[in-house]
């Protein structure tokens, strides 16, 4: 494998901003301390990361991603680079000895892929034990793909090994380990795949760091009526009726049952101190649950026949349960009925991982304003700033944007309604004539339905659901070159959407229809109570609010620049975004301001030259 020695930046020369990147991160790891870089897409970051990294021979480095498909920019930087590298995520995703078991939970899979290797039925994981890490990294290092999804199943087709636990093993020895949140921020999966690690000569970085805002969601567990109903099942089933775990697992039924609310699209706050009865037990729940997988393998075990066992999952969220910062919230959300376990704060699932380790990284190119990383992640530590808008002005900015504000519609509740509604649309109808991919951002489904559907017959548009994937977006607008995309702020479209064609973005456009605020629900209310304790009301506020819109604009207008040549269309179809606290946060230069439809219509043909110029 390869070593650090000369290591050369990659590139013919330094983009603006990338050597004083590189800089900050050497004097950031040499200090000890927690570098925060605020930079968009296609800055550079990565690689100026990268270089400043080598610069400090740091001894071991984990960069942690949101998503699988976001360790592909990483990999390819680093290839570039000439490093050597391993990469974790989903052990299920790769799997080839359960590949056809897709419709099981995390909690079964792992507990079938242990009975598998204790029994020795999986050959691929008696392979990876035997396999020199040599032989890995060559499959790895010979791809020409930047797809870790591509070069773990490469590893199972080309050495019949064991994907996840093959790159396991090569990260011991491997200088830089990419690795999904979880890796890190859940004890139990760090303890179990990288406790090897000395973090206090460690490094981590953190991609799209702005997302620690709401860190606690990755520890949410939640289980439905039926899951528990099925646990009941199992339990009679294989020989534990009349038991301890069945009266306890009945008990958590008709509780449960009894707490349900009679309306859906209903969230409720619990005291789970009512469930405290069954967390005495858990020790014997899990005894029982391994017991029946056991007797499910001997009676049923085929690579394609799926075991699950609900016991598991309903585990899983007892354990989750326990734990000193997680709260319990009832859901009859989309007409299924779900107890929801989850902590509150996202300073006590970063903390510690962050207090512990030699030097972080934070990466974003929406780095929450203000002192984000003392104040919602709790975390003393020294920080050292870089902005690349505020540091380099113009040459801080990546492509070129044109902003038009329409000072005559609104999203405000009290200006709702059918004259409101189809003002907006008239716009939207306009904006969709544009050349170019139109990504139409709206605060929630609920407007996106009054407003979303209203254009005209040519117009060809895909409507975000909770059931979307990116993958069907992408594939639609390959197929249609001026497709209008209308997506949920702070969705998975608007936060991980990329259409991209040689080099440039195929989203040209970005209306934000009216001001994205969070809708203050159960959640919310309880996240308000929870963080005020520790930041006062006022701060609370201002990050669970104006923040958050913040974020979700800036998450969306990002979409349309994504490399240097760029160009963007950027429509904000609010009032209110011509005062107070969001036009600070944006620091958006406005070119236009419409005051009503002919002025509209007066401004659309600049817009139409500027996306040809």
């Amino acid at each position: 494998m390869s070593t650090w020695e000369n290591k050369e930046f990659p590139y013919n020369e330094y983009r603006p901003g990338q050597k004083e990147i590189s800089d900050l991160v050497k004097n950031a790891i040499e200090k000890n301390s927690i570098a925060i870089i605020n930079a968009p897409t296609g800055f550079g970051k990565t690689a100026a990361v990268i270089k400043g990294i080598i610069e400090s021979n740091a001894e071991k480095i984990l960069w942690l991603v949101r998503t699988v498909n976001e360790m592909d920019s990483v990999i390819r930087e680093l290839k570039r680079f000439n490093l050597d590298y391993s990469f974790l995520f989903s052990a299920k995703r790769t799997c080839p000895l359960f590949k056809n078991q897709n419709d099981i939970s995390s909690e079964d899979f792992w507990e079938n892929c242990r009975i598998a290797r204790i029994k020795g039925l999986c050959n691929y994981y008696t392979k990876s034990i035997e396999i020199d890490n040599k032989e890995i990294w060559d499959v790895i290092e010979k791809m020409e793909t930047f797809s870790g999804i591509e070069q773990a199943n490469a590893i199972a087709d080309k050495t019949k090994s064991c994907p996840f636990f093959s790159l396991a093993e090569l990260s011991k020895n491997t200088r830089f380990i990419i690795a999904t949140y979880p890796y890190y921020f859940k004890d139990e999966i760090f303890e179990r795949v990288l406790d090897f690690l000395n973090l206090e000569k460690s490094i981590v970085v953190i991609d799209e760091a702005h997302s620690l805002m709401y860190a606690h969601s990755i520890l949410e567990t939640s289980i439905t009526l039926r899951d528990i109903e099925q646990s009941l099942n199992e339990i009679k089933e294989y020989g534990y009726s009349n038991t301890e775990v069945e009266k306890v697992i009945s008990n958590i039924y008709n509780l449960s049952k009894e707490l349900r609310p009679k309306l859906d699209n209903v969230v409720k706050r619990i005291e789970k101190e009512k469930f405290n009865e069954a967390l005495n037990y858990i020790d014997i729940i899990s005894d029982v649950a391994e017991e029946i997988r056991d007797k499910k393998f001997q009676k049923f075990f085929n690579i394609n026949y799926s075991i699950k066992v609900y016991l598991s999952h309903l585990l899983s969220w007892l354990l989750s349960l326990k734990n000193d910062y997680s709260y319990l919230f009832i859901s009859t959300e989309d007409g299924i009925y779900r107890l929801i376990s989850m902590p509150l704060d996202p300073s006590t699932v970063v903390n510690k991982p962050l207090q512990r380790v030699k030097s972080a990284i934070l990466l974003s190119g929406t780095i929450p304003p203000g002192d984000f990383v003392g104040e919602m992640l709790n975390i003393n530590r020294e920080r050292i700033f870089f902005d690349a808008e505020i540091m380099l002005g113009i040459k801080g900015k990546i492509g070129k944007s044109l902003t038009i504000v329409s000072g005559d519609v609104s999203t405000l509740y009290k200006t709702r309604g059918e004259s409101m509604y189809k003002r907006i649309s008239y716009y939207l109808n306009q904006i969709s004539k544009l050349d170019g991919i139109k990504l139409f951002v709206y605060p929630s489904y609920e407007l996106m339905d009054k407003i979303g559907n209203r254009f005209d017959g040519q117009t060809n548009y895909i409507n975000e659901n909770k059931n979307t994937s990116l993958e069907e977006v992408i594939n639609k607008a390959y197929e249609n070159d001026k497709l209008v995309i209308n997506a949920v702020a702070g969705g998975k479209i608007t936060e991980g959407i990329e259409i991209t064609n040689n080099g440039r973005s195929k989203i040209k456009v970005v209306a934000i229809i009216g001001i994205p605020y969070p809708q203050k629900d159960a959640y919310l209310t309880a996240h308000e109570q929870i963080l005020s304790k520790r930041l006062g009301l006022t701060k609370t506020k201002y990050y669970l609010y104006k923040v958050a819109a913040y974020i979700r604009i800036k998450q969306a207008l990002g979409r349309a620049i994504r490399f240097p040549n760029d160009k963007g269309v950027y429509f904000l179809l609010d009032y209110r975004y011509l005062y107070g606290e969001i036009r600070k946060l944006l620091r958006l230069k406005y070119n236009k301001v419409t005051k009503n439809i002919d002025e509209f219509d007066a401004t659309m043909p600049e817009v139409v030259n500027f996306l040809k110029d």
